[in-house]
């Protein structure tokens, strides 16, 4: 820690360092076996590392029926941009799949995903 006096008050500085360099926490899912992210499908973990995603992930794997981005609004409680913004990342990795119903679609999981089948994300 370096200490500079500047008048009366003292002003701590902190510098930088190789190992201050921000980490997120691990997600649950991922083995305590893997020592980095490489060792995982850098697509699937991209897209379930975000814990809205992961959230909705779970709920979409509990809907039997599937939801509706209005559905999956109100329980993740984000804005309906946001939740739609996040399905369609979620799609780009084959994750959940939609149907059309007229003016609404209808999300479900797919569990035939590389994501479930290989890497091994639990929903």
């Amino acid at each position: 820690m370096i200490q500079k006096k500047l008048g009366r008050s003292r002003v701590h500085t902190k510098q930088a360092t190789k190992n201050d360099e921000r980490t997120y926490a691990r997600p649950s899912w991922v083995p305590k076996a893997v020592v980095n992210e490489e060792v995982l499908c850098p697509d699937c973990f991209k897209v379930v590392g975000e814990r809205s995603r992961y959230a909705m992930l779970c709920m979409l794997g509990k809907a039997k029926e599937g939801m509706t981005v209005g559905e999956i609004t109100k329980e993740v409680k984000l804005r309906q941009p946001t939740v739609t913004h996040h399905l369609q990342v979620l799609r780009s990795v084959d994750a959940v799949a939609m149907e059309s119903r007229g003016r609404e679609r209808i999300y479900r999981i797919n569990r035939d995903a590389h994501c479930f089948a290989e890497c091994n994300i639990p929903y």
